[in-house]
């Protein structure tokens, strides 16, 4: 159990490595200054929570590495959202994020006790991005950001 959960934590590791690198992208190509405002919350949501697991693998004793193919992978997908309107992007990335919050309910659901935490604050997060497309598709672009805020005030996990 232990080594399947170390496996998520990495797996999840390298997913915040890309969406770090996706927001960085996004905001440096966003014209509208709003738009720029938020994918740098989002980005900072996503390295915030990156670092949390890599507290979490340290304390493991895992040795964490970004791979660099994630870069190469945040770049395409830049590409992609970032040629669409706002609307549309937040449109398609609706289903991608509702599925990894399920993929992380599904393994907090599994984590060990002394994993709870990490666990939990991954499946946050990704809840926190869903709540902020919800809000932005349903027009309520003024407090789309509350969901990320939220996270980003919260003091950081002890190891």
């Amino acid at each position: 159990m232990d080594d399947d959960y170390v496996t998520y934590l990495h797996e999840c590791f390298q997913g915040e490595v890309l969406g770090e690198a996706l927001g960085t992208a996004l905001a440096e190509s966003a014209s509208d200054p709003d738009h720029r405002r938020k994918w740098r919350a989002f980005e900072r949501l996503e390295r915030e929570t990156k670092q949390r697991i890599r507290v979490a693998l340290e304390a493991r004793g895992e040795t964490v590495r970004e791979d660099p193919t994630r870069f190469a992978e945040a770049a395409k997908w830049a590409d992609r959202y970032g040629a669409m309107p706002w609307d549309e992007a937040m449109s398609a990335l609706r289903p991608v994020i509702e599925k990894y919050v399920r993929y992380f309910e599904k393994r907090e659901a599994q984590a060990p006790a002394d994993g709870m935490d990490v666990a939990q604050a991954i499946t946050r997060h990704e809840r926190a991005l869903l709540e902020f497309t919800v809000r932005e598709l349903g027009g309520q672009s003024e407090t789309s950001l509350e969901p990320i805020i939220r996270l980003l005030d919260q003091p950081p996990l002890a190891a």
